[in-house]
């Protein structure tokens, strides 16, 4: 085997086992594993020093992760993190139980709207003030653009995160589980949304021709689930779960093109596939362990390798902490005040709160993606991963030791109330 390939494996090895560590201490200081597998792969990073290349244009490798990362570590640490991240949406959507989206319809567009229009709010004051303070948005691009963006990587749920915490709690098939992952599926769809509108030029016209993407991916998202319900379509086991991963690859793909974003189309298709138990089934056992044990460690290594968290040095701590810590309250008192009004009991609302708040790796991704399309810089990409990195370690603490279900408290909400768990 050639060196840089040997390296290229050994490197995968170190990420994983730095994932597990931290995930491990997260465990004994029962706070959600993802917390610690996230935070143990960026402050290795960080500790290590130096960058790669090209994370903005023209930049340089050097130092001790360029070494340890050259181009066939990084195309196949490229490779696996992002086939890991789109498996892991496939797993999350076969946990979603469809029957919220019907009859909880009103709390979740609720959560959802409350969660997105508080981050546009804040973007609209925020953006402004860094776009003027210089060094945070690329030259050329519009303010419109920018703000939007800002939105946008706000805005996103830690989707995966999420599941995480709710699976490491018992809540990912309760009541309130399913309606916080599906709000925040909600939540996310209009960040990507927003993200690829500000990826596309912020006006008008890059929103029709995304509304008009948008219209394309759900005809043919409509076709492939008719093929897929079809009930002369009969396969064996092994072979519907080669086919269900070949279909949420290519799902993801087709949402790479259609919303600049690979997250979406896999966690349709396991929406689509979790009410067929066997096969359900099927695909967590044969993908659990290694998705969530290398494959989601993995893309984290991957967002911590496009990180430079140097970026954040004492001159821009204040703007940093200040935008932190309104993401946090504002984000998290915005879903808690909508899970009240739809009328859940406080301490459900508390636990809601706490996770529409989680950015986690949504955050992160959405933000390489504008940092790839230059529509923001490295300085703001950096702050943008450092909250998707504290908002998932504050997830934890922020929700009660016990969250029960209860139903709303008048009739008039009980439909979009949250049922015993």
């Amino acid at each position: 085997m050639p060196a840089d390939w040997l390296l290229a494996l050994l490197d995968i090895a170190a990420i994983v086992a730095v994932a597990w560590v931290g995930g491990l201490v997260a465990q004994r200081l029962r706070q959600p594993r993802i917390a610690g597998e996230m935070s143990a792969v960026f402050l290795a990073g960080l500790l290590l020093g130096g960058r790669i290349a090209d994370v903005v244009p023209g930049q340089q490798a050097d130092g001790r992760i360029a070494a340890l990362f050259p181009e066939t570590a990084l195309t196949l640490v490229t490779v696996l993190g992002a086939i890991g991240l789109v498996l892991y949406m496939l797993l999350v959507g076969i946990t979603i139980d469809p029957a919220p989206m019907r009859e909880r319809a009103g709390a979740i567009a609720a959560l959802a709207l409350a969660t997105a229009a508080a981050m546009l709010a804040l973007a609209l004051v925020a953006g402004p003030l860094l776009a003027d303070a210089g060094g945070w948005k690329p030259d050329g691009v519009a303010h419109s653009a920018f703000v939007l963006a800002l939105a946008a990587a706000l805005g996103a749920n830690g989707l995966p995160i999420v599941a995480r915490i709710l699976e490491d709690r018992g809540m990912a098939r309760g009541a309130v589980g399913s309606i916080v992952i599906v709000a925040a599926a909600g939540v996310t769809a209009l960040a990507l949304i927003g993200a690829a509108i500000a990826i596309g030029g912020g006006d008008t016209s890059a929103g029709g021709r995304v509304a008009l993407r948008i219209g394309a991916g759900l005809v043919l998202l409509a076709l492939v689930l008719a093929v897929a319900r079809a009930r002369w379509l009969v396969l064996g086991p092994a072979v519907t779960v080669g086919a269900v991963v070949a279909l949420a690859l290519a799902a993801a793909l087709a949402g790479d093109q259609l919303l600049s974003s690979l997250l979406v189309g896999p966690l349709v298709v396991g929406v689509a596939v979790s009410r067929s138990g066997a096969t359900a089934t099927a695909l967590e056992r044969h993908l659990g362990i290694a998705v969530r044990r290398v494959g989601l460690p993995v893309f984290l290594g991957l967002a911590a390798l496009h990180t430079d968290l140097h970026e954040l040095g004492p001159g821009v701590l204040g703007p940093v902490l200040a935008l932190l810590t309104a993401v946090i309250a504002v984000k998290a008192g915005a879903a808690y005040g909508a899970a009240r009004l739809a009328g859940f009991h406080p301490v459900d609302a508390r636990a809601i709160g706490a996770l529409m708040q989680c950015g986690g790796v949504m955050t992160i991704a959405i933000s390489l993606d504008l940092l790839d399309a230059h529509v923001i810089g490295a300085r703001l990409h950096a702050t943008l991963t450092l909250i998707g990195l504290v908002t998932t370690v504050v997830a934890g603490p922020l929700m009660p030791r016990r969250a029960p279900a209860r139903r709303p408290r008048s009739a008039a909400t009980a439909a979009d109330g949250a049922g015993p768990a």
